[in-house]
């Protein structure tokens, strides 16, 4: 089976781009051949091509308006939007003749907002599927051009699979059967559990960027340190920072005094040891699409704590219908959050060592590679049969 894949981004620290990587290993090991399209020719390109996957980069945008959150990005809003018009034009031009020189099975868009796969399945007539893993308005502040509407109407003529069961409601999918819901796969099951190490500072992990929520922990530590409570040193790893956000983050520490208990470490390529080796991550997202650094602090033995919405929610929904019990400590005001931060600077490391377990053992069943390359090559077996017909 031949299958095109279309990314978005090459930026290996992505999370879509690292839940592509994990799940094309295990379709490959399935026997997928893949063909795999992508903006530039950086990070997961190098990675691929070294490895003889067949891979092919052109300039495109994802398929939404132009940023306007600021004076600068309002005056160039016109002249950007009729630029990523061209460019997605040219593309689409590109990427068809590309795929025709292939026998492509099945083409597999690896986000929501990019439709060269969709334009490419309805000329050449193969079977598209978009993988949805963004609300795009509510976590990324991302608008489809040019309407929403009329993304709707791609997904009615393609199949999609959707990371979790909130963004398939999100886009109206919940009653179709085209779509199906199979969460990222973060790592290959693991026959035990790690062995938890109760660190001694907690952990910030993901994009400097406002829908990512840092200032939402740091107004909760702040709280904290301000009543007199110490607490724990804050590290904060993270790359691709918004510069306006970014500004705000370095005022807020300055002016609440935390200049000694919290560093920024910037992109890290260290993230599951920072995880192994951390008392607590703290997951404060706004509207988490998924969230791929909650199972991943999971697999490692780390105490979570999350934002009670969107991704994160469900994820700690699913954790509570498997077990029983809570897998993570959930907050949904900054208040709580405080109060957390708190409990676990405080106690005894090993208080949470039973909720680890439990948190374990939720992700090595439900997040493994395994399950979801099984699941996804199903649904492409499924796919091909419908249209054999």
């Amino acid at each position: 089976m031949k299958v095109a894949y279309i990314l978005n981004s090459t930026l290996a620290t992505g999370g879509a781009t690292k839940a592509f990587r994990t799940l094309l290993q295990g379709l490959m090991e399935r026997g997928i051949e893949p063909f795999v399209v992508m903006p530039d020719k950086d990070g997961l390109y190098q990675e691929l091509s070294s490895k003889g996957i067949d891979c092919y980069a052109t300039i495109f945008r994802s398929n939404t308006y132009p940023y306007c959150r600021n004076w600068k990005e309002l005056l160039m809003f016109i002249p950007r939007l009729i630029a990523r018009i061209y460019v997605i034009r040219q593309a689409r031009n590109r990427v068809c003749r590309e795929i025709s020189r292939r026998n492509i099975d099945i083409i597999h868009t690896n986000v929501g907002v990019v439709d060269l796969g969709f334009y490419a399945s309805s000329k050449l007539g193969i079977p598209h599927i978009y993988h949805i893993r963004e609300y795009a308005d509510l976590d990324f502040g991302m608008h489809y051009f040019p309407t929403k509407q009329h993304f709707r109407k791609q997904l009615e003529s393609s199949y999609s699979i959707c990371i979790t069961r909130g963004i398939q409601r999100h886009h109206g999918l919940e009653n179709s059967s085209r779509s199906r819901v199979i969460y990222d796969g973060i790592r290959p099951s693991l026959p035990a559990a790690p062995t938890q190490k109760f660190g001694n500072y907690l952990l910030y992990a993901g994009r400097l960027e406002y829908t990512k929520g840092l200032d939402i922990l740091l107004e909760a530590y702040a709280q904290c340190q301000n009543n007199g409570h110490d607490l724990l040193p804050l590290q904060v790893a993270g790359g691709n920072p918004q510069a306006d956000f970014m500004n705000k983050i370095h005022h807020y520490i300055i002016d609440h005094h935390l200049e000694a208990k919290v560093s920024l470490l910037g992109e890290r390529s260290d993230i599951e040891q920072l995880m192994a080796d951390a008392r607590a991550l703290i997951v404060p997202s706004r509207h988490e699409g998924f969230g791929l650094c909650m199972p991943e602090a999971m697999f490692n033995r780390c105490l979570v704590i999350a934002h009670d919405t969107a991704g994160s929610k469900e994820q700690l929904d699913n954790g509570v219908q498997l077990t029983g019990r809570e897998i993570a400590l959930r907050f949904r005001t900054v208040d709580q959050l405080a109060r957390h931060l708190l409990d676990v600077s405080s106690s005894m490391p090993d208080t949470y060592e039973e909720m680890t377990e439990r948190s374990f053992l939720v992700v090595n069943q439900l997040y493994t590679t395994e399950s979801t390359s099984n699941q996804v090559f199903q649904f492409y077996s499924e796919i091909l049969g419908n249209h054999a017909c």
